[in-house]
């Protein structure tokens, strides 16, 4: 029986090729498994190896993804590229627009100036007011005059004080109607001047911004074409192969059959001894016995 041979670890380079080699041709695998071709109602995906590409001496296969819509679909999309092309030529043509209208800087100088209450305005429309009802009032308070007078009552008695507290409140009270009357006015005229600059205000703003509001509903003219719609797609995977676990598991059976191989025959070899040490101490005892009495047979003679 010969000596066995022990088994020859595997090549870690060898085994590291054979590995990636089966991870490219599981990976290609999986491409084409999961690079399904789709048809729906507006449009289809297709796929399609377009050619290799030659990473680390392996060919590695290249796909292009395709979406194409149906012709009706096709025609709108074209009726729609047409518009937009023409809106956006148009947009182009009004950018000048935009820079006559705001080359000038945005300024208040030509506008209402900004309003102040007047007081003394104010004070005018009071005047005014009292000045227009003078006349009555005096009217009126002779009128009182003549009346106490003609019913008897004396000036400077208390019949007469009283009536002129009450014409003297009548007065005062008129007064401050008027201020208040005044005071509206003023307000109102405050109010005026205020709504003709910010209506000179928004002119102004308008000029500048409608030009590029022009150009900003002429670049979003259309909604566009809905483009296909697909479900998600079956995903198959192949697993990987672990190449280098499998190199790995046989070597060490190799290894344990090798081993169990050296013990058989290490066993083996120490039982033939046994045996011819055994034997040999027999045949030394008989023999020397036999020559013993060859001896003495001889002495005999």
């Amino acid at each position: 029986m010969g000596k066995p041979s022990a088994p020859t670890p595997p090549d870690p380079v060898a085994t590291a090729r054979a590995q990636a080699d089966s991870n490219v041709n599981t990976a290609t695998s999986n491409a084409w498994l999961n690079n399904t071709n789709q048809y729906g109602p507006t449009g289809q995906i297709e796929y399609q190896q377009i050619g290799t590409n030659k990473i680390d001496g392996r060919d590695i296969p290249r796909f292009s993804q395709t979406t194409s819509l149906t012709p009706a679909q096709q025609q709108l999309f074209n009726a729609q590229q047409g518009v937009s092309q023409k809106a956006y030529d148009l947009a182009g043509n009004y950018a000048d627009r935009i820079g006559a209208a705001t080359a000038r800087p945005f300024s208040y100088s030509n506008m209402p100036a900004a309003p102040v209450y007047d007081e003394a305005f104010r004070a005018q429309q009071r005047d005014a007011i009292i000045a227009r009802n003078q006349p009555s009032m005096d009217r009126d308070r002779e009128a009182m005059r003549t009346q106490a007078i003609n019913q008897g009552i004396a000036p400077g008695s208390e019949a007469w004080m009283r009536l002129q507290d009450d014409s003297n409140r009548g007065i005062n009270d008129f007064r401050l109607a008027a201020d208040t009357q005044a005071g509206g006015e003023a307000a109102r005229a405050y109010g005026l001047a205020g709504d003709s600059r910010d209506r000179a205000i928004r002119e102004e703003q308008a000029l500048r911004a409608q030009p590029i509001n022009e150009i900003a509903a002429l670049l979003g003219t259309g909604s566009g074409v809905q483009q296909p719609q697909f479900g998600a797609t079956n995903q198959y995977n192949v697993a990987g192969t672990d190449v280098a676990g499998i190199y790995a598991d046989n070597y060490r059976s190799q290894v344990q059959a090798y081993q169990a191989q050296q013990q058989a025959n290490s066993a083996m070899i120490g039982g033939v001894t046994g045996l011819l040490g055994a034997g040999l101490g027999g045949w030394a005892g008989g023999g020397f016995g036999a020559l013993g009495g060859l001896a003495k047979k001889s002495n005999s003679y």
